[in-house]
């Protein structure tokens, strides 16, 4: 096998994993809003089409972490805010942002 041969394909053994487990947003927002955000909760219901994407962008901005800092997860019993990584933070972002009220594809996260 030829170096080059060699080198592509570690390089893609190592990315691989990376691209198979990315974060979805839409299941972090399942598993992570909606357990506290649902219908009927006294926490008040969001999904993505609550607000603007604007609006999103400045939650995530200035008011997710004030907001949330105590907030326990209720099936982990951790601190939410602690069992997310940077990179799942920003695909829940991403998925409000994208499917916020005024995008072209606004959603409601099943």
């Amino acid at each position: 096998m030829t170096f080059r041969l060699r080198f592509l394909t570690i390089l893609l053994l190592l990315t691989l994993p990376a691209f198979l487990f990315a974060a979805d947003g839409q299941t972090l927002f399942r598993e992570n809003c909606k357990v506290c955000h649902g219908k009927g909760s006294k926490n008040g219901v969001y999904t993505p089409m609550s607000f603007t994407q604007d609006q999103w962008r400045r939650f995530f901005a200035t008011k997710l972490v004030p907001s949330h800092k105590s907030a326990i997860h209720p099936v982990t019993h951790k601190n939410l805010l602690e069992g997310l990584t940077p990179a799942e933070m920003k695909a829940l972002q991403n998925f409000a942002v994208d499917h916020a009220a005024d995008s072209e594809q606004p959603a409601t996260c099943g």
